[in-house]
C-alpha cells in the first residue's frame, strides 16, 4: 500500500458509493409491499400527511388505497402458506394467471391514479400506529408531492429518500472517525481500521439492504443515532458541556419522536457519562454533569414528551407497544411466563437475533435451510467476541467502549421484549437483530476495533476473511432467489423455505424472471444497479484487505504501549 493511504482512501470510496448504488437496486427491485411494515407506514405517511391526524395505536387503520392494491397485484407472502385463502395473489399464482390478469397488474403498478391518492381509513387496524410521528412528518412533502404518480413510482421514490438517510448514517460514521480522531502522534492506522469497520459494516452485514432499503422509520433513526455519536465524540475530549449537552437533547428528542429504540440508547449514553465523570474525580466530578444533564433531559421532554405522555393516558404503558398492552391486558409478565415460558423457546430466539442482523429476509420471509445462515450467524458472534477480546485493552470510559455503553441497555431492552412474546405466545420468534443496524456508526467502529485487535492471530485473519467472502457470495445468491422469487420462478414453501421449480428456466432463469419482474418493479435500473453497485463492494472489500494486510494491528500497538498515542480521545484523554 502506497505510504500515503491512497489504498485505503479507494476501500473507503468504493464500499460507501457502493452501499449507495446497491441500495438503488434493492429499491428498484422490490415489488410493492414486500418491505417489512411497508402497508403500516405508509398508512400513517398518508393519515399524517392528508388529514393532519396523528396515527394513534388502536384507532388508526390501513389506507384504502393500500387494501385495494391486493385485489388486482401481488402482495407478499402471507403468515400462511399463500395468500390464495384470502383472495390475494402470491407472485407465483399471480404470473400464472392469465394474460389479462397480469396486465391489469401490471397497469395498477405502473399506471398513474385517476385522481391523487388521498387517506382513506380501511378496515384493518395499523399494528405500526405505536412508532412516534417524525418520520411521517419529515417524509409527508416527498409524498404530497409524488401521490399523483403510479404505485411503482412513488414507492420507489419513497424507499430511496428513506434509503438515504440511512447511508448519510454511514457517511457520518466514516467522516466521524476520519475528521475527529488525529492523524499525529501515530494515530493513523488505528483510525484506518475504525473507519473501515463502518464502512465495510453493509458487506460484512448484508442484512442492512433490506432493514434500510424500504419504507420504515429505522433509516431516519440510522442517521440521528450517527449524529449523536458524532456529537459525542466530539465532546470526549473537553469533556459534557452545555453546548454539548443542547445538540445531544436536540438530536436525542428527535429520536425518541422517531422510535422508541432511543429510550435505552440515551440510558447507555448518560451512563457512560456518569462513569466516565465518576472515574475522573469521584462524586466531586459529578456535579458539573448535572446542569447538562437537567439541559439535556428538559430538551428531550420538550421535544417528544408529549408523545409518551399520550401513550400512557390511552394505553397505560408510555412506549405504547401493542405486544406490552396486550400483555397488560392478560395479566403481566410473571404470569404470563409461568403458562408459557420454554428454554426451547428462548434459545430459538437467540438464534433468531444473530441470524437476522446478518440476514432478515424480506417481508414474505422466504429464507435458505438454516444451515446456509449458520455462518453469518458465527460471523456475528465472531465480530462481537472479537471487539469485546479488544475492549479488555482499553479502559472502561474511552471512545473505543462507548459502542457497548450504547448497545447494552437497548440488547436488554430486546432480551425484556423476547420475554414478552413467549409470555404472550410461547413462541421464540418475532423479531431480530436487524434492528442493530440502527447502530451503524458506532457498531462500526466496534467492528473495525474487534477486527484490528484480532489481526495479529494468523488464524482469526483465516477466519475473518472465510467468513467475510461467505457473506459475498451469501449475498449473490440471496439476491438471485429474491428476484426470482418476486417474479413467481421460486415460491415459499409451506415451511417459509425457498422452493424450486423441477428444472430452472435457461441462465439460472434470471432473463425470464427480470422480464417478469418489470410487471410489479423496476427490474432494469435494478439490474444495472446491482451490478455496479455490487462490483464497487467487492473492489472496495479487497482494497479493505490489502489495506489491513498492512496496517498495524490494534493490540500489538497496545501491547508496546501505544495506547495513548493511538487513541487521543480514548485511553490516552486521562479517562
Amino acid at each position: 500500500m502506497p505510504a500515503d493511504g491512497s489504498v485505503a482512501r479507494l476501500a473507503v470510496a468504493c464500499l460507501l458509493s457502493g452501499a449507495g448504488i446497491l441500495g438503488v437496486a434493492h429499491v428498484a427491485l422490490l415489488p410493492p409491499w414486500e418491505g417489512f411494515d411497508e402497508e403500516a407506514h405508509y398508512s400513517s405517511l398518508q393519515q399524517l400527511a392528508d388529514t393532519n391526524e396523528l396515527p394513534r395505536l388502536g384507532r388508526a387503520r390501513i389506507s384504502q388505497d393500500v387494501q385495494s392494491y391486493a385485489v388486482s397485484a401481488p402482495v407478499r407472502y402471507g403468515n400462511t402458506a399463500g395468500n390464495e385463502s384470502m383472495g390475494r395473489f402470491t407472485y407465483r399464482s399471480f404470473f400464472e394467471a392469465p394474460d389479462d390478469v397480469v396486465a391489469r397488474g401490471r397497469a395498477v403498478v405502473h399506471d398513474p391514479p385517476s385522481t391523487a391518492r388521498r387517506y382513506r381509513a380501511g378496515t384493518r387496524g395499523n399494528w405500526e400506529a405505536q412508532h412516534p410521528p417524525l418520520y411521517y412528518a419529515v417524509l409527508s412533502p416527498v409524498y404530497a408531492l409524488t401521490r399523483e404518480l403510479s404505485w411503482g413510482a412513488q414507492l420507489f421514490i419513497l424507499r430511496l429518500v428513506s434509503y438515504l438517510f440511512a447511508w448519510l448514517a454511514l457517511v457520518l460514521g466514516v467522516y466521524t472517525c476520519a475528521k475527529l480522531i488525529p492523524a499525529g502522534s501515530g494515530s493513523a492506522p488505528y483510525r484506518d481500521w475504525l473507519v473501515l469497520g463502518v464502512a465495510a459494516w453493509p458487506v460484512i452485514f448484508p442484512g442492512w439492504f433490506p432493514e434500510m432499503a424500504r419504507l420504515g422509520n429505522d433509516s431516519l433513526s440510522a442517521l440521528i443515532a450517527a449524529a449523536v455519536w458524532w456529537s459525542t465524540v466530539r465532546a470526549l475530549e473537553q469533556g459534557p458541556s452545555v453546548r454539548y449537552a443542547a445538540a445531544a437533547g436536540v438530536l436525542l428528542g428527535l429520536g425518541w419522536l422517531t422510535k422508541a429504540f432511543f429510550v435505552p440508547l440515551t440510558v447507555g449514553l448518560g451512563a457512560f457519562w456518569c462513569v466516565r465523570q465518576w472515574r475522573m474525580g469521584g462524586r466531586r466530578a459529578l456535579v458539573p454533569l448535572v446542569p447538562p444533564s437537567l439541559l439535556a433531559a428538559a430538551l428531550i421532554a420538550a421535544i417528544s414528551g408529549w408523545w409518551y405522555i399520550g401513550n400512557w393516558r390511552e394505553h397505560g404503558v408510555p412506549l405504547g407497544s401493542i405486544e406490552l398492552i396486550r400483555l397488560n391486558e392478560a395479566g403481566g409478565l410473571v404470569s404470563g411466563l409461568e403458562q408459557h415460558f420454554t428454554l426451547a423457546a428462548l434459545l430459538r430466539f437467540g438464534a433468531t437475533f444473530v441470524t437476522r442482523l446478518a440476514w432478515p429476509s424480506t417481508w414474505s420471509l422466504a429464507r435458505p435451510p438454516y444451515v446456509y445462515l449458520v455462518p453469518l450467524g458465527l460471523l456475528v458472534l465472531v465480530a462481537a467476541g472479537a471487539y469485546v477480546s479488544t475492549l479488555r485493552r482499553f479502559r472502561l470510559t474511552g471512545l473505543e467502549s462507548l459502542p457497548a455503553w450504547l448497545v447494552t441497555p437497548i440488547l436488554l431492552g430486546f432480551g425484556y421484549h423476547m420475554l414478552v412474546l413467549i409470555a404472550l405466545t410461547g413462541e421464540g420468534s418475532g423479531f431480530g437483530g436487524y434492528y442493530l443496524h440502527l447502530l451503524v456508526a458506532p457498531l462500526g467502529v466496534a467492528l473495525g476495533l474487534g477486527a484490528g485487535g484480532s489481526w495479529p492471530h494468523p488464524r482469526a485473519r483465516v477466519l475473518w476473511t472465510i467468513l467475510t467472502l461467505y457473506a459475498i457470495v451469501f449475498a449473490i445468491v440471496i439476491s438471485w432467489a429474491q428476484v426470482l422469487l418476486f417474479a413467481g420462478v421460486l415460491w415459499r414453501s409451506p415451511t417459509r423455505f425457498y422452493q424450486l421449480p423441477p428444472g430452472l428456466p435457461p441462465h439460472l432463469g434470471l432473463p425470464e424472471a427480470l422480464g417478469r419482474l418489470a410487471v410489479v418493479a423496476y427490474p432494469v435500473t435494478g439490474a444495472i444497479s446491482w451490478v455496479i453497485g455490487g462490483s464497487l463492494l467487492v473492489l472496495g472489500i479487497v482494497a479493505a484487505w490489502r489495506t489491513a494486510r498492512v496496517l498495524p494491528a490494534i493490540s500489538s500497538r497496545l501491547q508496546g504501549g501505544h495506547a495513548a498515542a493511538a487513541c487521543p480521545h480514548g485511553s490516552g484523554s486521562g479517562s
